[in-house]
């Protein structure tokens, strides 16, 4: 399982007080947020974050058949 913060502020070479001031969020929520597994956060924080990092979020469903979905536009 993937942690909620792996990689998008590493990529945008942010540190996590860069993120916080950006996100409008507290460090150490930002640190107790990065460790939490993706699904543990809701898809409306989720977006915020990203859009506060200039990152996108995009849902797709992939089917027994191996065909892919997606749930959203990019």
């Amino acid at each position: 399982m993937r942690a909620a913060g792996d990689g998008v502020a590493r990529q945008a070479g942010l540190t996590r007080a860069e993120v916080a001031t950006r996100t409008g969020t507290a460090q150490p929520k930002v640190s107790r947020l990065k460790r939490l597994p993706v699904q543990e956060i809701s898809q409306r924080r989720l977006r915020r974050c990203l859009r506060a990092l200039e990152a996108g979020l995009v849902l797709r469903a992939t089917m027994s058949t191996g065909d892919r979905l997606p749930l959203t536009a990019p």
